[in-house]
């Protein structure tokens, strides 16, 4: 099963509003019956087999992942990895009426790796385009595709070390449930309040985000809680964005990838 990795246009974690939007960085992930190796597994890929051996009694697999995100990089991996699992099990297993993103959101709750359960990038790594998601209730507002000629350029950063101040985020709650709801006309402008707003509230530094705009970038910011930034330019117009932001590391250019999610709900 192959998902995407994503950007951020609303933080979830200070209203439980969240969007993402996909990009064409692929996570896929196979399975196969064997022993397992609990070493080599993380805990939500351990969370995510033992709910299918419990529910479902599937036997013992061994998880192959091959990806194109770094891990703890703010652009979406543990979803990425979490829903294709998901999908891919499902699908060997003739498994029915079982909603990917939905069922990631609540394991990754579970397995203590998201404080929303991440149901907007869930939602955007399995079907591409835009999601719109109400984490808290699991609820997704809506899907959307991205404009047709967007490059996103990335400054992949991974291992986050730094700490999320969840009371802090908190304390923002209606300012970002008020960035949603320009998000849901204007994504490009709620990604850019949300990525300069929550690199503030981090603590990350605005250089990388302000030399982008500064460079013809529509929108920047931190993806995530980071460390990874992003700027968003149109298509053929990468070229000042890209050369400002070499001097803070490798730049990845990416894709918006289209919507293409018919059902959310794996069936017959």
């Amino acid at each position: 099963m192959q998902t995407y990795g994503g950007v951020s246009i609303i933080n979830a974690l200070p209203s439980w509003y969240g969007s993402s939007m996909a990009v064409n960085l692929k996570v896929k992930v196979e399975i196969r019956e064997g022993k397992r190796d609990y070493s080599k597994e993380s805990d939500l890929i351990r969370v995510i087999i033992d709910y299918f051996k419990e529910k479902y009694s599937i036997p013992d697999i061994v998880v192959d992942i091959e990806s194109e995100l770094p891990q703890k990089s703010g652009l979406k991996s543990s979803s990425a990895v979490s829903v294709a699992l998901i999908a891919e099990i499902a699908k060997r297993y003739n498994l029915r009426n079982i909603n990917p993103p939905v069922l990631s959101a609540i394991l990754s709750l579970k397995a203590g790796v998201s404080y929303t359960g991440a149901l907007d990038d869930a939602t955007a790594s399995y079907c591409g385009g835009i999601a719109f998601t109400y984490n808290k209730m699991f609820r997704i507002v809506k899907l959307d595709n991205p404009e047709d000629d967007l490059s996103v350029l990335i400054l992949a950063r991974g291992g986050r070390q730094k700490s999320v101040n969840l009371n802090e985020l908190r304390k923002y709650n209606r300012v970002f449930e008020e960035i949603f709801r320009i998000a849901l006309k204007d994504s490009l402008t709620a990604m850019k309040i949300n990525g300069i707003l929550i690199a503030n509230i981090l603590g990350y530094p605005l250089d990388p985000i302000e030399i982008a705009l500064k460079n013809g970038a529509l929108a920047a910011g931190i993806s995530g809680n980071g460390p990874s930034y992003f700027a968003v330019s149109k298509c053929g117009e990468e070229g000042p964005i890209y050369e400002s932001l070499k001097r803070f590391g490798d730049v990845i250019i990416a894709r918006p990838v289209s919507l293409d999610c018919k059902d959310l709900s794996i069936r017959d």
